[in-house]
């Protein structure tokens, strides 16, 4: 990380909401099979059977020697591996009664699971048709996802070695083990987001949450366990092995179903032998990844800043913007941050306020709102609620409870650190914001923003309106680029004052602004930075309100 210093502002506290999850029906489902140990983990446990319902919040668990196969209101049908725990965090089909025999889900539909472990096989029913966002099977690993699916999950957490399939002194690796019978499964996590077709297998280590493809069948899928659910007893004991072809290797296009193997070694399909198509992903700023070779891609370094109203002994309102390398900052699975390095303000001298440097991380705060531009790849937020963790260099612990106040954070996309101008002059248009909130619990609208940099002369200006608390906030401020107001400042970074700011006509306030220019992002003028990343505090005349925020502006002309 490197160390910039930044500007301050005396300031105080704001209010955030808390997002409260919404009520699910009771029935999720019903057992269609069930054989050996088979209970939901309710107070107390029950024992479930064929007919049995299964509902919102149960943890399905089977024994050793145990399988069970569910049918969900929307027509998904889930087969249990023996030794497996499945919880269903969430489920709503609304259209359940209304349009059973159409098979149709709702926007409020809804199917969240959890797999603790052992694992799975499913062909998955109305709910994620539609709505892909609809649909989550949870791991410890990520989280999966579907386009219309028949798919197999199993999670081995040092209790795989003894399964069918294994041969003694050749355990397999702790991890989830993915394989696609039909359709498309896309699996999710903080190195991004990865398709898997027909006929394709990937494995994701427990270790270090990568994900590799395979060219053949995991071992542990090479078993009985998997059949293709049935609604009665005897189709369930004819159903199919999911063991495709009997010969190993061969990858299919896909897309194509899967071949099935009927016992005698014969596919009940011609096997595909052409060559193995790419393996295409997406990284966490949305391009197109090769990762055919079996390699989850680097994660690089991003620009970050953010702003918070007061931080601090001082109650300092503050700026602050800083180039953090992967490990410094952390992103949830919807690559929202939840950790990121920066400075923080210590106690004023008589010369000016001397910055430390620390970590900053989400703590108990909720993600208040998120935003995403996919042209310049800027994402922005804001943690509200709850208590911010805070740790220094000197491993000082400085977390602060947010109070009423909001923590505003605006990151560049990764490794978007642009070659900058030194001639020319480009206005920016916005893109997005986060919504301002002040000191008194008030959240409120950014009316309009404008931005212009002069690259000639190394300056920037930033104009902003806001209604919030009934007032209407005017702020216009200039500031330097890079080394022009900082020699040891990289050329991206920006920071400035705003000299005037008014409230409802009144003059007087002022405040202060930091950010960066980033890369991608397309401009009538190809040599310009694409995106711009700025974060604010205001201040009133009387020095009693705070208003903070963070602002993405983008199409430089």
């Amino acid at each position: 990380m490197k160390k910039y210093h930044w500007s301050v502002l005396p300031t105080a506290v704001l209010l955030a909401s808390v997002l409260v999850a919404p009520s699910y029906a009771t029935t999720a489902g019903t057992v269609i099979f069930a054989k050996g140990a088979v209970t939901a983990e309710r107070t107390p446990p029950v024992s479930l059977a064929k007919g049995d319902n299964v509902l919102v919040e149960d943890t399905i668990s089977t024994g050793v020697a145990a399988r069970a196969q569910l049918l969900m209101l929307d027509g998904a049908k889930v087969a249990l591996r023996p030794g497996s725990r499945l919880k269903i965090e969430e489920y709503a089909y609304g259209s359940a009664a209304a349009n059973k025999q159409a098979n149709i889900a709702t926007n409020s539909d809804r199917s969240v699971t959890s797999l603790i472990k052992g694992g799975f096989r499913t062909i998955t029913g109305a709910i994620g048709k539609a709505d892909e966002t609809a649909y989550e099977v949870r791991t410890p690993v990520g989280v999966l996802g579907i386009r219309g699916t028949d798919y197999t999950a199993v999670l081995c957490l040092a209790d795989c070695d003894s399964a069918p399939g294994i041969s003694s002194g050749e355990p397999l690796e702790d991890g989830l083990y993915l394989g696609v019978t039909t359709g498309t499964i896309f699996f999710r996590n903080e190195f991004g987001e990865f398709d898997i077709q027909a006929g394709e297998f990937a494995f994701v280590s427990i270790a270090d949450r990568t994900l590799r493809q395979l060219s053949t069948p995991p071992a542990i899928f090479l078993d009985g366990y998997d059949v293709i659910p049935a609604e009665d007893d005897a189709a369930t004991r004819g159903g199919v092995p999911l063991r495709f072809d009997g010969k190993l290797g061969v990858r299919r296009t896909p897309g194509k179903p899967a071949l099935h193997d009927d016992g005698t070694g014969n596919s009940d399909q011609e096997v595909d032998e052409s060559p193995a198509l790419p393996v295409l992903s997406t990284d966490p700023d949305g391009k197109v990844i090769d990762i055919t070779p079996g390699d989850s891609p680097q994660r690089g370094n991003r620009t970050i800043g953010f702003s918070l109203g007061s931080l601090g002994p001082s109650g300092i309102g503050f700026t602050g913007v800083q180039d953090n390398s992967f490990g410094e900052y952390q992103t949830d699975l919807s690559n929202n941050l939840t950790d990121f390095a920066s400075e923080y303000p210590a106690e004023p001298n008589a010369v000016m306020f001397v910055p430390q440097f620390g970590q900053y991380g989400v703590g108990t705060n909720t993600l208040a709102e998120s935003g995403f531009d996919a042209l310049t790849v800027l994402r922005w937020g804001r943690w509200s609620g709850g208590a911010v963790n805070i740790t220094l260099d000197n491993g000082a612990d400085v977390s602060q409870d947010l109070g009423n106040q909001s923590l505003h954070w605006i990151s560049g996309p990764e490794n978007g650190v642009p070659v900058m101008p030194i001639t020319g002059t480009a206005t920016y248009s916005l893109v997005g914001a986060t919504s301002p909130t002040d000191n008194a619990g008030n959240i409120g609208v950014l009316g309009s923003a404008a931005f212009f940099a002069d690259f000639t002369r190394q300056f920037v200006r930033s104009d902003l309106t806001i209604n919030i608390g009934g007032s209407v906030w005017n702020a216009s401020g200039t500031g330097t680029i890079g080394a022009a107001g900082n020699s040891v400042l990289p050329a991206h970074l920006f920071f400035g004052n705003y000299s005037s700011v008014d409230v409802d006509g009144i003059a007087g306030g002022r405040g202060i602004f930091s950010g960066f220019f980033s890369e991608p992002g397309p401009s009538a003028n190809p040599d310009l930075p694409g995106g711009v990343g700025l974060t604010y505090t205001l201040q009133d005349e009387p020095g009693t309100t705070e208003v903070t925020g963070a602002v993405a502006f983008g199409n430089p002309q």
